[in-house]
């Protein structure tokens, strides 16, 4: 394992607090097991009706990731599209793109769903050192209200709201995105007293990743322009949720972190995220936060 991922998951077990789940499933909801690997929220799946393989749930992720070296082997076609406005110049985007059908998870369906090309599964590949083939991120999560429970192990799809009673046990967070698909941005988040808008990721391997602006404005120093991130310690509270001097990523200005950071500038990745029973409704743009 390597020192980064040893490091994140000390700190896990460092901010660890007991957690039970907010619903009972019903007949309507299905729930699913999931390993936790080196940091990564791992699911079985299908694809093409019942071809199984492996994803990793990245709640931040705008779009869902494939591993692009697997197209052959599961006989898959890759396309492109333009992004954006095209005037046929050198500036334009194309998007490199899979239409993979069929996708199940458990009991959850979807007739087809187009996954970009990234780099990501084939590191979490690497990582795990095993065929990873793809990363589900919001267009996947989109409509759907999905809950992570670490401490059993399940991923849980429900079909309702939360309830008042649930919420009054719970910290309830607003999700907004300027754009859609919605993703999990929460305004109401202060590092040292200070409101940052920040992206709560399953799927981001982190305690806490700050843009240079987020830091100079929490009072912390960034990094020199285009250097190594280093480490900080900030007091990170939403809601009723409070943690003191707890580690906080700094990255540069012209970072890869920095430029993807996109509608905000702060993240809270898995290392916080796990010692909650988290419900992201992608229906009404709400997150919950089940604490003790």
């Amino acid at each position: 394992m390597n020192t980064f991922v040893t490091r994140i998951l000390v700190i896990c077990t460092y901010l660890c607090v007991s957690a039970t789940a907010l619903y009972s499933v019903t007949s309507n909801d299905f729930e699913i097991p999931f390993t936790f690997e080196k940091g990564h929220v791992v699911i079985s799946a299908k694809i093409k009706g019942d071809t199984s393989v492996e994803m990793v749930l990245s709640t931040g992720a705008q779009y869902s990731l494939i591993n692009p070296g697997l197209l052959e082997k599961y006989k898959l076609q890759g396309a492109y599209t333009g992004e954006g406005i095209i005037t046929g110049g050198d500036l334009d985007q194309i998007v490199v793109f899979v239409p993979v059908p069929d996708i199940r998870v458990g009991e959850v369906k979807t007739t087809s769903l187009n996954m970009r090309y990234g780099k990501a599964p084939t590191e979490i590949s690497q990582r795990l050192g095993r065929e990873i083939f793809g990363v589900l991120g919001v267009d996947f999560f989109k409509g759907r209200i999905v809950q992570f429970d670490f401490r059993n192990k399940m991923i849980r799809f429900f079909t309702h709201s939360i309830d008042a009673a649930a919420q009054s046990k719970s910290t309830i967070l607003s999700m907004k995105s300027s754009e859609p698909p919605v993703r999990p941005i929460v305004e109401n988040v202060t590092y040292n007293g200070s409101k940052i808008k920040t992206l709560f990721d399953t799927g981001a391997l982190t305690v806490v990743s700050m843009t240079p602006t987020a830091a100079k404005q929490i009072g912390l120093s960034p990094p020199a322009d285009k250097s190594s991130p280093r480490t900080d310690k900030a007091t990170l509270k939403f809601g009723e949720i409070e943690f003191t001097d707890l580690p906080v990523t700094l990255y540069a200005k012209g970072s890869d972190f920095e430029r993807s950071s996109s509608g905000f500038n702060a993240v809270i990745g898995i290392a916080v995220l796990q010692n909650f029973v988290t419900t992201f409704d992608f229906q009404r743009g709400v997150l919950t936060l089940e604490h003790k």
